[in-house]
């Protein structure tokens, strides 16, 4: 198990939006690794066994977790979710925005519907759960960090990604913004954008014939993509004391990507 105590989060408590698999789930498990204790947000529906794993696997580390069933496209919810963490815990030092949902498909192909469900669970849920966590954040006397989890291409233009490109774009930019109105107070703002990770929902992007080529030799200098794992390390900074002068940023964890 990685040695994570240094970034000081000991009893600090952490809510994941979309912790149940993938980039939350690591995240999540993570942030009890360096002492945190969670509120794990599940959309609602079937397979819960796997947001259950994950409480099991953060109680296992000596941690407290709470699962809260959240439909984030729903402002009620994003609203309760905090509320509920505060009812249990007595504060949110940190919330994690991973939750989100994106179609691909040609721009002249997308439908109303799908335009507002990705801009509802990526952008509209965001805003809300940050404004209700900073409600909270802005009252306690350290603050609290909020982190965003963007994309790439919320910083390059990509085919057959338009509107998720937008949704990101906006998600790193209003990071920006609700920094300029709540860093003075200690409430700190900052964005992660991977590129493409291997989950569970990619893997059918991942297996098309030539994308491994295509992305590890020409766009990603790295060599590879992202796993899960390889965000914690910078959700962690971004949750700690050591980055107590980073606001408003959007941190790239995209293996070189966006530097062409």
């Amino acid at each position: 198990m990685p040695d994570y105590s240094s970034f000081q989060l000991t009893d600090k408590i952490a809510i994941v939006t979309g912790a149940s698999q993938g980039i939350g789930r690591a995240i999540a498990v993570g942030l009890a690794q360096a002492g945190a204790h969670l509120v794990l947000a599940k959309y609602p529906g079937p397979r819960m066994e796997e947001i259950e794993a994950v409480k099991r696997e953060i109680e296992g580390l000596g941690r407290r977790a709470e699962i809260v069933i959240t439909d984030v496209n729903k402002v009620a919810d994003c609203r309760a979710l905090i509320q509920k963490t505060v009812d249990h815990f007595g504060r949110v030092d940190i919330l994690v925005n991973n939750a989100s949902w994106t179609g691909t498909g040609d721009a002249v192909d997308v439908t109303e519907e799908e335009y507002d469900k990705t801009f509802d669970a990526t952008v509209k849920s965001v805003f809300f759960a940050s404004q209700a966590a900073g409600k909270i954040m802005l009252q306690q006397p350290e603050g609290g960090r909020i982190i965003h989890i963007g994309s790439n291409f919320g910083e390059i233009a990509f085919k057959k990604r338009a509107i998720y490109a937008a949704a990101k774009a906006a998600v790193h930019h209003m990071a920006k913004a609700l920094s300029l109105e709540w860093a003075g107070k200690g409430v700190l703002v900052n964005t992660v954008a991977p590129c493409i990770t291997e989950t569970e929902s990619r893997k059918n992007i991942l297996e098309r014939p030539g994308y491994r080529e295509w992305a590890t030799q020409e766009m990603i200098p790295r060599g590879r993509w992202n796993q899960p794992d390889d965000l914690v390390g910078a959700v962690l900074f971004l949750s700690s004391p050591f980055a107590d002068m980073i606001v408003g940023h959007t941190l790239m964890v995209d293996g070189g990507w966006t530097i062409h």
